[in-house]
């Protein structure tokens, strides 16, 4: 009796079992705590400059934007001196940690349709954004970039 060429279920189940096994050691030594730090602090900072913005469109009664220096950051509502609380944050501002730097910011105001400003003082006396601001956070060598786009102020 001739017996047909190929490979059994059981060899094909073997051989995809010890791919998988192989594969989940070298991802899991690829992943190191400072990469999980630096995606966790880029995804906070992306998300709480689309807060400011939510926040300008929402209320409408003032600018309002993320403000970068020394290592901090806040959120502030009409100038970078009038601090307001993020949610979540038992203070007025969020200090960098882990080695991680940022970046590319220093203030970015929002008005009340989301537009994005380098600089505003009222309607008439104001800054848009002419390019694309880039904001990059760094740690171990590792680089994550946020994009807030002019006129429509899409963050990415």
């Amino acid at each position: 009796m001739h017996r047909p060429a190929g490979f059994t279920i059981l060899e094909i189940i073997v051989v995809l079992l010890l791919m998988s096994i192989v594969a989940a050691t070298v991802l899991g030594r690829s992943i190191t705590s400072s990469t999980l730090d630096l995606n966790s602090a880029t995804d906070k900072v992306r998300n709480q400059l689309r807060y400011a913005q939510a926040e300008a469109m929402k209320r409408s009664d003032a600018v309002w934007g993320i403000s970068y220096a020394s290592g901090d950051y806040w959120l502030f509502r009409s100038t970078p001196s009038d601090r307001v609380k993020l949610p979540g944050g038992d203070s007025d501002h969020v200090r960098l940690t882990n080695g991680i730097v940022l970046s590319g910011l220093s203030n970015v105001y929002f008005d009340r349709i989301g537009k994005p400003y380098t600089a505003y003082t009222s309607p008439s006396t104001n800054t848009a954004l002419a390019a694309q601001m880039t904001i990059t956070l760094s740690a171990g060598g590792d680089n994550r970039t946020i994009t807030v786009t002019p006129e429509t102020g899409l963050i990415r």
